[in-house]
């Protein structure tokens, strides 16, 4: 009697899913970042009607990304140093202050233009402390050969919560007003803020030191300098975060114009954006049996660059949808790729410093990017503007595209590099 060809099970579509706590996080990461978008909306509205003020409305933005601009590194420190779960509950401790600042001060009419800027402020240190903690607990997590896929369902949280929490800050404006809106809000941070204390995962590895922070600092720049093809990957990440970051989605409402449409057709060119996106991170969790390499991510940003020189130019209300939602999946694919091989690439001890560096390229770098497209659009007009910083980005990601070829071939032939069973997988094999 013949034994049985041996069966070998069915790979795991989205290998991060399968780890219990993955499951519980990812969940209550979508609450936080749905708190986190329903403060933003009930904020911007009390903004406007308090000051009635375009200065106001912008300074929001930059106060959420400059924190990221100035202390990225010093967050990546405290990651390394720090028990992650602490500060993962820190930062939703600071999300919830903010909003019961909000909705306090506002119920008792007390709110004035210094509070807001406070508030402001003290909203985007939160999630400068969220950011680096949860990419190491998330690794800690599902490890190297999941990590892809987690971080890539980690990113789909973002979009699908930006277009949750609007519904959600709409509907409780309307219910109960914009004060009791920021109280309710509070409520939706606390599941993250209680369950993240039961996982057995601390993120942390370096454990005290002896030398000075900055001295501890620098030991993750030296390790990107070190990497030549790190830095390869953050030139390409920082070239998009700085000349364009979400300057982009701010200009939105010229090119709807541009296009002909009312505010009805607008909304529908946010919402494709986000669906693309949406999308494009379910795509790249779900896909198997492909092994990341630097070269996908120059790829993949090369041709977001170009879709967005193609959206400049259209003149096809129809076409544009079509190239919103394929430019929403091609950024999130491309950070997401990115963000995985720095990641896996860097070494244990000092990881989260590694991530410092890297949050400051892809997220502190957004701050100032208003200001290159605002001008821009200012002078020459919005499509112009787009075209011209688009042309930019992917002449520097065709350079960094020829670089990263010459270091792989170099390094694979010295053997001194990750070898391809190093590289992050998209599979849980």
């Amino acid at each position: 009697m013949e034994n049985p060809a041996p069966t070998h099970p069915k790979p795991h579509r989205f290998p991060a899913l399968t780890v219990p706590h993955f499951r519980l996080y990812a969940a209550t990461a979508l609450l936080s970042m749905a708190a986190d978008n329903i403060e933003h909306v009930i904020a911007y509205w009390v903004i406007w009607q308090l000051t009635h003020s375009p200065f106001w409305l912008g300074y929001a933005v930059v106060a959420h990304w400059l924190p990221f601009t100035l202390f990225s590194f010093y967050s990546g420190s405290l990651a390394d140093r720090l028990d992650c779960r602490w500060l993962i509950q820190i930062s939703q401790s600071l999300f919830i202050v903010s909003s019961f600042g909000w909705g306090f001060l506002y119920l008792t009419g007390q709110l004035q233009i210094w509070h807001m800027a406070v508030l402001l402020v003290i909203h985007g240190i939160a999630g400068l402390i969220f950011s680096p903690s949860s990419m190491l607990i998330i690794h800690e997590m599902v490890g190297a050969d999941k990590l892809i896929s987690a971080v890539s369902l980690n990113a789909i949280l973002r979009p699908l919560s930006a277009t949750i929490g609007p519904a959600i800050g709409g509907l409780l404006m309307g219910m109960v007003g914009p004060g009791w809106g920021f109280i309710a809000n509070i409520l939706i941070y606390l599941p993250m803020s209680v369950s993240i204390m039961f996982y057995p995962y601390r993120g942390a590895t370096a454990g005290k030191r002896s030398e000075s922070e900055w001295s501890f600092i620098l030991e993750g720049f030296q390790v990107v300098r070190q990497n030549p093809m790190i830095v390869a990957l953050l030139v390409v990440v920082a070239a998009s975060s700085l000349l364009l970051g979400n300057a982009f989605q701010a200009l939105l409402p010229a090119f709807a114009q541009q296009l002909g449409v009312s505010s009805t057709g607008y909304s529908i060119l946010l919402s494709a954006n986000g669906l693309g996106a949406i999308l494009g991170g379910f795509l790249l969790g779900w896909a198997g049996g492909t092994k990341l390499r630097p070269v996908m991510v120059t790829a993949g940003a090369l041709a977001w660059s170009l879709l967005l020189m193609f959206f400049a130019v259209s003149t096809i209300y129809s076409i544009s949808l079509i190239l919103l939602c394929m430019l929403g999946a091609m950024q999130i694919t491309f950070v997401s790729m990115s963000q995985s091989i720095v990641q896996a690439w860097a070494p244990q001890a000092v990881r989260g410093r590694v991530i410092g560096v890297y949050n400051f390229a892809a997220q502190g770098l957004r701050a100032p990017s208003g200001l290159f497209m605002g001008t821009l659009a200012t002078i020459i007009g919005p499509a112009t503007a787009l075209l011209f910083l688009a042309g930019i980005i992917g002449l520097v990601i065709l350079g960094v595209s020829a670089a990263i070829r010459s270091l792989w071939e170099l390094e694979m032939k010295k053997e001194s590099f990750p070898s391809a069973e190093a590289t992050v997988a998209v599979s849980g094999s």
